[in-house]
């Protein structure tokens, strides 16, 4: 259910896998139906018309649109029904169907780029010890990589992965849109960005951290921060992550 970019990839997968899919429901038809001509099968707007026979039906959609699927008592209670959110607890399913469980992918989705999924991290749990053998089952077809996760820690995982990649890729914006002011691209920074990733993967982030705020060059942080002068949004972001690297009470930068 869904066609967004978690619900490509992920479709692509269990056709990679040999999983048949029998149909793919979106409220939107034409990416619904993009979806449904690439799987090779049919395409639903209206959840009455859900196909009844099917052995698993995955909600690989918005976090705010489990809970209202959810709600609308479309699945039959015999049939396993699992989401694919990080924020959204496996319990949202309790009392509206019988086998339920998640199926959470740690990785960021495109359509149009290529994922390898099978090196993607998958964090599983259900609601029985009969629905985490199947889930189980389905998700090492998927992937090697499989963990089972709870709910309460799967947030913080879902957490972490904002903050490590939402985050950080804005930044990268916000970083191509004051090179290009003054005819610079963010080409220039590539090498920078691969070594500063290498290093936080082989070691610990916090001993890979280098700049000014690590040094408490305070005359190099004002200097940047005269520069920002002109972008408040993009000067209060410097200011809050300098602070933090800073980790320091009394060293508190001013406007």
């Amino acid at each position: 259910m869904g066609a967004g970019n978690v619900a490509w990839h992920m479709g692509l997968q269990l056709l990679k896998a040999g999983v048949r899919v029998i149909q793919v429901y979106n409220r939107s038809a034409v990416p619904g139906e993009r979806l449904a001509v690439k799987l090779g099968t049919t395409y639903t707007s209206m959840l009455e018309y859900l196909n009844k026979k099917a052995d698993l039906y995955v909600l690989a959609v918005t976090d705010d649109a489990v809970g209202r699927i959810a709600n609308t008592g479309c699945f039959s209670k015999k049939h396993l029904v699992i989401h694919m959110a990080g924020s959204v607890d496996m319990d949202v399913f309790a009392g509206k169907v019988e086998n339920y469980g998640v199926l959470y992918p740690l990785q960021t989705f495109s359509k149009g780029r290529t994922v390898d999924f099978n090196s993607v991290p998958l964090f599983i749990e259900a609601n029985s010890k009969d629905n985490l053998k199947l889930l189980k089952r389905l998700a090492y077809k998927l992937s090697d990589r499989v963990y089972e996760v709870d709910s309460e820690k799967r947030i913080y995982l879902h957490l972490a992965a904002v903050i490590a990649s939402n985050f950080t890729n804005h930044l990268y914006a916000v970083t191509e849109k004051l090179l290009k002011e003054r005819g610079l691209s963010l080409e220039l920074l590539k090498p920078l960005i691969e070594e500063t990733i290498a290093k936080a993967l082989s070691m610990p982030p916090h001993l890979a951290q280098t700049g000014p705020a690590v040094r408490g060059n305070l005359e190099v942080i004002g200097r940047h921060m005269s520069i920002l002068d002109n972008h408040p949004e993009i000067k209060e972001l410097y200011r809050v992550l300098t602070e933090s690297i800073m980790a320091s009470g009394s060293s508190v930068i001013r406007n």
